[in-house]
Formats: C-alpha cells, sequence, structure tokens
C-alpha cells in the first residue's frame, strides 16, 4: 500500500549515502530519476564508474566498464570490466567479451574526459538501444551536443534534467 512504500522509500533515503553523490559522481537528481523510473535488481550497464555506481548498487545490478585501475573496485558490490583506452574508447573487445547480454539501462558517464565518450557511437550496433540511455555531465557542450544527436539519430525523445551543479539527459 501508499503508507508501506512511503515508509521503504524513507528508510532507504536514509540509508544513502549523499556524499557519495554530486560532484564527480552521479547526482542525487540523476538518483532520483532512477529511483522513479527503474524498478529495484533491474540492471545498469554503466561506461564509467566511481562513488555514485556505491549507491546503485544498493538498488540495481551494476556492470562497470572502467578505463582506470584505481576507480575498478570503488563499489564492491558492482561487477567491473576493467578496459584501458584504445582507439579512443574503452577497449572494446573486452568491453564486448564481458558485459551482460541482457540490461535495463544503459548510463554513459565515460570514458572519462569529454573527448572520448563520443566514440560510443561506433559501437551503437553492439548495444541494446532499446532501453533508457542517460548521459552525465551534460553541462558541458559536447556532452549535450552528443546526448542530442544520439536521441535524433535513432529518434528518441531527450529530457535535459537539472542536477547538483551540472545536468544530465535521459534518451527514451
Amino acid at each position: 500500500n501508499k503508507e508501506t512504500r512511503k515508509t521503504k522509500r524513507l528508510l532507504f533515503n536514509i540509508m544513502i549515502n549523499k556524499s557519495n553523490l554530486n560532484d564527480f559522481a552521479i547526482s542525487e537528481e540523476m538518483y532520483a530519476w532512477l529511483e522513479e523510473n527503474l524498478p529495484e535488481g533491474s540492471t545498469i550497464l554503466e561506461f564509467g564508474s566511481g562513488t555514485g555506481t556505491i549507491e546503485l548498487t544498493k538498488r540495481y545490478t551494476v556492470y562497470s566498464v572502467e578505463q582506470s585501475k584505481e576507480f575498478v573496485g570503488v563499489a564492491p558490490l558492482s561487477t567491473y570490466i576493467h578496459a584501458p583506452l584504445k582507439d579512443g574508447w574503452y577497449d572494446a573487445e573486452i568491453v564486448f567479451d564481458n558485459i551482460p547480454k541482457e540490461y535495463d539501462l544503459l548510463l554513459i558517464d565515460g570514458p572519462g574526459g569529454s573527448n572520448y565518450r563520443n566514440n560510443i557511437s561506433k559501437y551503437w550496433d553492439r548495444l541494446n538501444l532499446e532501453v533508457p540511455m542517460l548521459f552525465d555531465d551534460t553541462h558541458r557542450g559536447k556532452e549535450l551536443a552528443f546526448a542530442k544527436e544520439t536521441a535524433e539519430r535513432f529518434n528518441k525523445s531527450i529530457e535535459i534534467i537539472p542536477g547538483h551543479q551540472k545536468t544530465f539527459a535521459v534518451v527514451l
């Protein structure tokens, strides 16, 4: 019932360590969007990880593709795929040999540095684009343009949502 859900949500919000969100991590607002739109237990395939991943793993199954060894293992409950940069993106052979066959959401927050993220577009044909896509850091022009270009290319809707010190895009 509604009262039980409200109590569970309150208890869950107490469990969230907000110091793991915002700044360089995903924002509280992105986390709230996920909470409202992605059922608990769903699988997230994230490109780029950090402290926000710790919070994601409290509700979701998370596969984290990460270029930097120092971020691998930050969230003990995530399944990490360490894929150093190769040809302007993660090492695609490592990525596609290790990602799950099924997932419910793509979270694009890497590779680190805005010069690499849009190179995922070389691999759209190898990813499930029927799931929602979240693009972090769209307060930066290059990331915003890439999110808009992706939505247009695949005839999907896009919503830019303001967050803590930055914005993110939802492409559906």
